[in-house]
């Protein structure tokens, strides 16, 4: 009777925990067709939700098919926790997706630089995280080609907790580790 509000977890309460590729932004000079070829790119190897439906997208907005690297120097990156990014290198040229920081981070090392300042990408980044959504930024080389836009997976009937909730007069609250917006 003294409850007013109700703070939830996002992942695994909210969400199913699995977030889905629904968009690819490109930067301007980019085409969505060339983010999306280097995208699923460096999902191949990517065994994630996440980068499964990267792979789907890709196809199903540009009938890109899964690319055959056969007779290509090929090395896979796999996800990890300090770098946060993940990808591959062919022929000598890497690409990655990951954490904007990150890959504007490993951007930067690669051009020999200490930071690389972007606004458009950051007003990408920060548009989609203000809807709820994780920016993935992808990165062909040197050059940051734009972003994967993953939205979470809602529970089904969450909608209709959350309206019974606010018929009760209990307002309810999502947070979460992974948005800091």
């Amino acid at each position: 009777g003294d409850v007013d509000t109700l703070l939830l977890d996002k992942t695994g309460t909210i969400t199913l925990g699995n977030r889905h590729a629904t968009e690819f932004l490109p930067l301007p000079g980019v085409t969505e067709r060339e983010l999306a070829a280097a995208a699923q790119l460096s999902s191949l190897s990517d065994e994630t939700p996440e980068g499964r439906s990267i792979v789907v997208l890709a196809k199903d907005r540009h009938g890109l098919r899964q690319t055959e690297v056969t007779g290509q120097q090929v090395r896979f990156v796999p996800f990890a926790a300090q770098t946060r990014m993940s990808g591959v290198d062919i022929d000598g040229v890497q690409i990655r997706k990951g954490a904007v920081d990150a890959v504007l981070r490993h951007v930067a090392a690669l051009r020999g630089t200490g930071s690389v300042k972007m606004p458009e990408l950051d007003a990408l980044a920060e548009r989609i995280a203000k809807a709820g959504g994780t920016p993935l930024a992808v990165a062909r080389g040197d050059r940051v080609l734009g972003i994967v836009h993953l939205k979470d997976i809602i529970k089904g009937g969450i909608r209709d907790r959350f309206a019974e909730l606010r018929r009760m007069g209990i307002r309810t609250v999502m947070i979460t580790g992974d948005n800091p917006l």
